[in-house]
């Protein structure tokens, strides 16, 4: 005689079942919160940075180094490229946007894209900013290929360059 084959969702009694599912819920529920609580702190850092050409302005007065910074201005100068140990750097100046202060912008085209820009063109620069005293610069324009470092970008005419 043959036995009966039985469904292996009918197993188990009625009692196993129910831990089973309210196990399964809890799951669930500790996965949405975990899920929820990672989406609160890194969703901010997903928005889009916004310039705050203030906090360059800022950075240069107290002297103030190796801070992340988006700033917006005009190219007034495009110079000549240089190349070092770390490779080929696009080199142009901005004016920050409602302000005197110049920077330079140190974007390494070894690493990152070069940008297309040219004298009164309006950019957004995310990097880190370098005091000097003739205003600053600020390199990292470009993706950290050994993650250690926030990436950076430039943003001309609506196209990112990283």
């Amino acid at each position: 005689m043959r036995s009966a084959r039985i469904a292996p969702w009918t197993r188990g009694s009625d009692a196993e079942h129910a831990t089973s599912a309210a196990v399964r819920l809890r799951y669930r529920q500790r996965v949405r919160r975990v899920a929820i609580v990672l989406l609160l702190l890194l969703g901010p850092a997903c928005a889009p940075a916004t310039p705050d050409n203030a906090a360059v302005e800022r950075d240069y007065a107290e002297h103030r180094s190796t801070v992340e910074v988006t700033a917006e201005g005009v190219v007034t100068n495009v110079l000549a490229d240089d190349s070092g140990p770390s490779g080929t750097h696009q080199r142009f100046i901005i004016r920050l946007a409602g302000g005197t202060q110049t920077v330079l912008v140190d974007n390494n085209v070894t690493i990152g894209h070069r940008a297309p820009v040219a004298a009164d063109d309006d950019v957004i620069v995310h990097g880190e900013y370098v005091w000097n005293d003739q205003g600053g610069l600020i390199h990292f324009t470009h993706h950290d290929p050994a993650p250690a470092h926030e990436g950076g970008w430039i943003e001309l005419r609506g196209v990112r360059y990283q």
